[in-house]
């Protein structure tokens, strides 16, 4: 992995010299040390650093607040102030640069550190909003559509992003405001809050962007072969360690361990469906997930999918079950889903009346769908309120060779 590069603009050669100094101790890759806006803009065009270190107060005609200022509309590059003293009306020019952050000098080489990483990850999710606001905008099939959906993901985003982003600014300020007080305990839990915060916000823009991209057209199936048991079970090891309300999760594999499937789709439909089952499962209890073969012609959709159901096929061929398949069961011991409402559960943005106040933006089950569907398979789901809910997933089964 190559190092994260920063151009370093100071005109004091000395203290230029000992940031330089840090940032290399520190593990980043130093593109320049600058003396002027100038010289700042240029290397910016031709060095093209992932973040500038920019001193406030210059010598010469430009100062670091113009610098910054050009850097940004020519470059999508974020700027952290340095500064010992600015007075009032260059702090509000600098604002309005939108910088990812300030350092007063003088420093710890922690403050440093969490200053810019702060600014990168900012940066990061700012470019993955864009980026899935672009993708969503361009998939939209009509003037009312397009000002439909953009209302939606920006009134979700909002709201969804609001909690995380207040966690990792208020986390940011206490360290910068406590940083010679607290502790190093206190330091590690409140970055642990920063990182988890971020995740959380990575995770919706992660929705957001896989979401746009299959409205769009640009999701395919890339199947590959894979052991089905391995990789099940290594995604059910992971989620146990993130199960805070500790549900006993349960894997109950087929005598078929290999396929041809897509794993990243196949991950998506799993990890989204067994997340769910542990979050309407308040109580907690037993989440299995159960992996079937499936033969040509044995048995009827009534067989696989239950007789109490609601099942959007996202391909005709399993009207009849006619061909080889795989199938997937994810069942908890939950609230249920109203019976009404299982024909809306993919629907995109839409929660059942009975989840309360439950945190969620109504996408998990539309992702899970558009998954299913790029692999031509087909999902159902039978629940009964107070008793639980089982998905089930058919995906057309293809072996590794003639024998299963």
């Amino acid at each position: 992995m190559n190092p994260i590069k920063i151009l370093v603009v100071e005109d004091e050669v000395i203290v230029a010299e000992d940031i330089a100094g840090r940032l290399k101790k520190l593990g980043y890759a130093v593109t320049a040390t600058v003396a002027s806006g100038e010289e700042a803009i240029e290397k910016v065009a031709e060095n093209k650093p992932d973040l500038v270190l920019m001193d406030i107060v210059l010598k010469g005609e430009m100062d670091g607040v113009t610098a910054a200022e050009k850097i940004r509309t020519r470059v999508d590059v974020p700027t952290v102030f340095l500064t010992a003293y600015a007075d009032h009306k260059t702090l509000q020019r600098a604002k309005l640069t939108d910088p990812f952050g300030y350092i007063i000098k003088p420093f710890q080489q922690n403050d440093l550190r969490v200053a810019i990483e702060i600014a990168l990850h900012r940066h990061e999710i700012e470019a993955k909003m864009r980026s899935a606001l672009q993708a969503s905008e361009a998939a939209r099939e009509s003037v009312e559509e397009k000002s439909q959906r953009q209302n939606q993901y920006i009134s979700m985003a909002a709201h969804e992003l609001r909690n995380p982003l207040n966690a990792i600014l208020i986390s940011a300020e206490l360290l910068k405001i406590d940083r010679t007080r607290s502790s190093d305990e206190s330091q590690l839990r409140t970055l642990r809050l920063m990182h988890s915060a971020t995740q959380k916000m990575n995770q919706l823009i992660d929705d957001m962007l896989f979401m746009g991209r299959a409205e769009a057209g640009q999701l395919q199936c890339h199947p590959l072969p894979i052991n089905l048991v391995e990789v099940c079970q290594d995604l059910l090891d992971q989620l146990q360690l993130g199960n805070e309300a500790k549900h006993k999760l349960v894997l109950i594999p087929s005598s078929v361990t290999s396929a041809m499937l897509d794993q990243q789709l196949l991950h998506c439909i799993i990890s989204n469906l067994i997340v769910n089952a542990i979050k309407y499962s308040p109580n907690g209890g037993q989440v299995t997930l159960e992996l079937e073969y499936h033969q040509a012609g044995e048995g009827d959709k009534e067989d696989i999918f239950g007789s109490s159901h609601e099942c959007l096929f996202a391909n005709s061929q399993f009207k009849n079950i006619n061909s080889p398949s795989l199938i997937i069961r994810i069942r908890d011991e939950g609230m249920g889903i109203p019976e009404t409402e299982i024909g809306k559960i993919f629907e995109m943005f839409y929660r059942c009346q009975n989840t309360g106040k439950m945190k969620g933006n109504g996408l998990g089950l539309t992702i899970v769908k558009k998954a299913v569907d790029l692999q031509g398979g087909a999902i159902g789901c039978e629940s009964k309120i107070g008793v639980g809910t089982t998905f089930t997933v058919v995906l057309p089964y293809v072996a590794l060779s003639s024998k299963t």
